[in-house]
This record gives C-alpha cells, sequence and structure tokens, in this order.
C-alpha cells in the first residue's frame, strides 16, 4: 500500500506544462517549449490544499527538474523532453502527514512515465503502462489522458488563457486519482484539481484527513 502515496502528489506534481498553443483544432496545440519556463528568476507561488507553495523549473543536465516545496511537501522530478513527449524519469516526494508522521520516497520508472505526447491536438487521448519502483518493490501504474481546447482561467495572479489537460492515474490496490490541470503560455501550471476516488492508503488518507480533493491555484510569479 505504501506506494500508493505517490498518486496523491504525483500530479503536485506535477506543476510541469507544456508547448505553444493554438485554438484551431487543425493546429498543434502543445510543443516542447514554450510552457516550460526554465527561467531561474522566477518562482510560481501557488495557494494550495497544503499551504503556500513554491515551485521553480531548472536544467540538469539532459533533464527539466520541477522542484516544489511547502510547510507540509517536498516533491522534485525530472523530465525528459523530446520531439515525441514529456516523460517522467524519477519523482521525489516528502510528505507530513500529522506532526509525527511523515513520508518521504523516490520512484523510478522501469521506461520512463509518459506524461503527455508530442505535438498534442484538442481531443486527442493517450494511455501509458508500465512498472513503478520503490523500496525494493514494484507496482503497475496507468495513465489515461485527454487535451481539450484552450479557455480563459481566473485565478488570484490574474486571468490567464490556458489550456485544459484531465488525466487519470490508476495504481494497485485499486487507487485512482482524476486530475484536471490548465497551463498557461510561458507560465506553466496555473490551475489543478486533483479527485481521489480510489482505495488504497490514498482513500484512507482522503477520509481520515479530508483530503478528497486537492487544489492548486498560481497566487504570484515572484522575480528574484
Amino acid at each position: 500500500m505504501k506506494n500508493n502515496f505517490i498518486y496523491i502528489t504525483r500530479i503536485i506534481l506535477l506543476f510541469v506544462a507544456l508547448g505553444y498553443g493554438q485554438s484551431d483544432k487543425e493546429e498543434i496545440v502543445l510543443s516542447s517549449k514554450s510552457y516550460f519556463p526554465i527561467n531561474n528568476d522566477l518562482t510560481l507561488v501557488y495557494e494550495s490544499s497544503f499551504g503556500e507553495s513554491m515551485t521553480k523549473y531548472f536544467q540538469e543536465g539532459e533533464f527539466t527538474i520541477c522542484s516544489s516545496e511547502a510547510d507540509k511537501f517536498k516533491y522534485r522530478q525530472a523530465l525528459l523532453i523530446k520531439e515525441d513527449g514529456v516523460f517522467v524519469k524519477e519523482t521525489y516526494q516528502f510528505l507530513k502527514i500529522f506532526l509525527f508522521i511523515k513520508k518521504e520516497t523516490t520512484f523510478t520508472y522501469g521506461k520512463p512515465l509518459l506524461r503527455f505526447p508530442l505535438p498534442l491536438l484538442p481531443d486527442m487521448e493517450w494511455k501509458w503502462e508500465g512498472d513503478e519502483y520503490s523500496d525494493g518493490e514494484a507496482n503497475k501504474v496507468t495513465v489515461t489522458g485527454k487535451a481539450f481546447d484552450k479557455e480563459f482561467i481566473m485565478t488570484k495572479a490574474g486571468r490567464f488563457e490556458a489550456i485544459k489537460l484531465e488525466t487519470i492515474v490508476v495504481g494497485s490496490s485499486d487507487s485512482k486519482n482524476r486530475v484536471t490541470e490548465w497551463y498557461a503560455e510561458g507560465i506553466g501550471l496555473i490551475k489543478a484539481k486533483i479527485v481521489i476516488e480510489g482505495g488504497g492508503l490514498m482513500g484512507v488518507l482522503r477520509d481520515i484527513l479530508g483530503y478528497g480533493t486537492i487544489e492548486f491555484e498560481l497566487k504570484e510569479i515572484r522575480k528574484q
């Protein structure tokens, strides 16, 4: 059950974003660069179910690193951005559940996890299946997703034209989470909503802690 813990923060995880947007269904919606703003001088500040959180993107060799941190969690994801998609190579997460209960885990994948295919069009759907490893254990994971047209979204940081994506992550022990994300060009993730639908450890945490729905909303863009 402990490996199901990733699904509450995978999407927090996910604080990544993708490509160049067009509203015409005949045009490419997402390519590989402008939704990954690698800018060491910018910090994205979110209001979230875990309190205020801050996210930065930076390059580390061949990997694009997404690093997020709040009082109750830390999250670091190594991404491979290729012409045919965005892939997750490794995920680190730390989450404080109660005052004296903490969880720290690193996840790797038998083959890089497909986060999004590229180029991506409205109404396009994708699916990935593979093995996820942590603490010497392997678990089967299935990710399915769909892209939608761009729309205007209001956040505490302002109004943005954003691409909407929906992803369903299914793991062992009947864990299932539904993720809705909005990404704005040149910024990245501006809003996310994660609904915990399945069982497993996340189902227990949902019932105990009230984390049935986890939300993130861009609050501020800080320049150093």
